[in-house]
């Protein structure tokens, strides 16, 4: 157990600390322990915990300890918010084992007087955990969720100004939760009834998610890569509203279309299942060992229609027409932070604006090599209006060649009405399935 909370330690320090993203640190940390099955499931648990939670772990630090956490040497801090999220969050593990573990962990990266102070704070925690308060929900609302459900302090003036008090709460406990594990049906080799049985043959627990055709809850299961059928290219994993994308753009068999942010190629290769392996996608990238992870998806998933190309996408260009653009941007992702926790804690209000500038020179070019009557999406998966709402309309102002395509169609299709604002599709994470997205429908007047 000391070795899980060794590796533990060891991601949150580099996610809080060295700026990591959750999914390399975690992948890279666990690929060198030798942790079992069972000790890397809880070492996951606790590093995607402690970044989801941070702002309330450091709100009862500071209520309890001599020094706020800001001062603390990094290693200490990160020990205390690993303690204390095991004793405010983890029933199933004794508070005292918890404190104890986290000591043990933490003695490889701290003096002696600094594990003195650690193992102080966490046995004064334990104490007096039932006189833990938060600021008042009524008086300070915004006080209230940024420390009591975990979220930046600018998020969360955001969410109760534009959706209440009540739906911010919604969506920060949406966000705070271990997300699904959803999966796309590759119905180029199964259907989803066959994938379904194929899977609980496997010993997984799954169930079909309405909403969506080729979608599945993939509840309980060994490991993905150990299924036989993600061997087989059955299914790719992919979130479902992400899935959406895909069929709002409704490529056709013959279609040429351009996926101008391609990688890792979850779309690439939904578009391509969509266009039953015919017609053309041109997979575009600025990372050429990005294009190598679509070309592994789609030999596995046995995708022959899809070229990569490594360009810019602000600057590619193609000779021949193109039907269909799909402009899934670079965003600050904020839509999927159950997903990645840290992005709330690393991205700032400026970095909205500078995304905007990246998301309009994506579009205006996709403007440039589409062809008259042409379709072009626009998606992300983020829920500010900057990097959505806004760039359709800046870009519908200096482009009078486009037109905004209603999505009430696609919205009564998907039951997504609740999340149709004019004409657009504005997904927020109020849905146990839904991550925040942003979809909106472009054509090229004749």
């Amino acid at each position: 157990m000391k070795k899980t909370r060794e590796v533990a330690l060891e991601a949150i320090y580099q996610i809080n600390e060295k700026g990591g993203f959750s999914n390399l640190v975690v992948n890279s940390l666990l690929n060198k322990s030798n942790l079992d099955k069972r000790d890397r499931s809880l070492a996951t648990y606790l590093i995607y915990g402690v970044t989801r939670r941070r702002n309330t772990l450091d709100w009862i630090i500071n209520k309890f300890a001599n020094r706020k956490v800001k001062k603390m040497t990094p290693w200490v801090r990160n020990a205390l918010r690993l303690g204390v999220y095991q004793i405010q969050f983890l029933d199933k593990i004794p508070a005292p084992v918890a404190c104890n573990e986290t000591v043990e962990a933490a003695k490889g990266r701290c003096n002696r007087g600094a594990i003195k102070f650690i193992n102080g704070v966490l046995r004064n925690i334990i104490r007096n955990l039932d006189q833990i308060q938060y600021p008042s929900i009524d008086k300070d609302p915004v006080q209230h969720i940024r420390y009591k459900y975990s979220q930046p302090q600018w998020l969360v003036e955001r969410w109760v100004k534009r959706y209440g008090v009540d739906k911010a709460v919604e969506i920060c406990n949406h966000l705070n939760q271990v997300p699904p594990t959803v999966i796309r049906t590759n119905t180029l080799k199964t259907s989803r009834a066959d994938l379904l049985e194929e899977l609980i043959g496997e010993d997984a627990q799954v169930e079909a998610i309405e909403r969506v055709e080729e979608a599945i809850n993939l509840i309980k299961y060994p490991s993905v890569d150990r299924l036989k059928a993600f061997d087989e290219g059955k299914f790719q994993v992919q979130g479902l509203s992400s899935m959406l994308v895909a069929h709002i753009v409704n490529p056709k068999t013959d279609d040429v279309v351009v996926d101008l942010c391609s990688a890792p190629g979850g779309k690439t290769t939904h578009l391509a299942q969509l266009m039953d392996n015919k017609g053309q996608i041109y997979a575009v990238d600025v990372h050429d060992h990005k294009l190598d992870l679509i070309e592994e998806n789609c030999e596995r998933l046995a995708i022959t229609n899809v070229e990569k190309i490594c360009a810019d996408g602000r600057e590619v260009s193609f000779d021949r027409r193109i039907d269909k653009v799909l402009v899934d941007a670079p965003c600050s992702g904020l839509g999927i932070m159950a997903k990645k926790p840290e992005i709330r804690w690393q991205k700032k209000p400026q970095d909205l604006l500078q995304l905007q500038e990246l998301q309009l020179e994506l579009l205006d070019n996709a403007a440039e090599f589409l062809k008259s009557g042409g379709e072009l999406v626009y998606s992300t998966c983020t829920i500010t209006p900057e990097e959505n709402k806004e760039v359709i309309n800046k870009f519908l102002e200096k482009n009078s060649d486009f037109s905004l395509v209603d999505l009430e169609k696609e919205a009564e299709e998907f039951s997504l009405e609740d999340y149709l604002e004019d004409g657009n599709l504005q997904l927020i994470p109020d849905d146990y399935f839904i991550e925040g997205f942003f979809v909106a429908k472009l054509i090229k007047k004749a």
